[in-house]
């Protein structure tokens, strides 16, 4: 598949491999161990990108300042409704990526009965990704 490029007023943004979860280990560990951040449409859980690597779970290659794993269970819809889910996820992501911490794995999923929209979609990721990290570190200091 081809990398996902633009050319906007701050920057090229892409979607590498390098910038996804990939592997289903890594998926598990984070959504055991990590915390998350829900509002009305979207969860999110994130974890310190050392975390994964103290599991050895993934090679150092790997490593990006910030990566996204997608999920969307099959009780959100039939195949067409799931795709756009990842779509308008993977596209919110890559257009703020400025505005989601770095040194992080995130992983993504609707929150059930939600409605799918790009507009809520776009606010609520940058939102709870930082809130989740918020409370990561909170977690570390208590």
């Amino acid at each position: 598949m081809a990398k996902i490029t633009t050319n906007t007023a701050r920057g090229r943004h892409t979607f590498p491999k390098a910038k996804r979860v990939t592997r289903g280990s890594e998926f598990t560990l984070i959504l055991r161990r990590g915390t998350c951040a829900a509002d009305n449409c979207l969860v999110v859980f994130a974890i310190p990108q050392e975390a994964l690597l103290a599991q050895k779970t993934s090679s150092t290659q790997d490593r990006s300042d910030r990566r996204l794993g997608v999920t969307i269970p099959k009780k959100t819809g039939n195949a067409v409704v799931r795709n756009r889910w990842k779509r308008l996820i993977r596209e919110s992501f890559r257009t703020q990526q400025d505005r989601i911490p770095t040194g992080y794995d995130f992983i993504v999923r609707p929150k059930k009965d939600a409605e799918c929209s790009g507009k809520m979609i776009q606010r609520s990721l940058p939102k709870l990704a930082q809130k989740a990290v918020r409370r990561l570190r909170d977690r570390r200091t208590t």
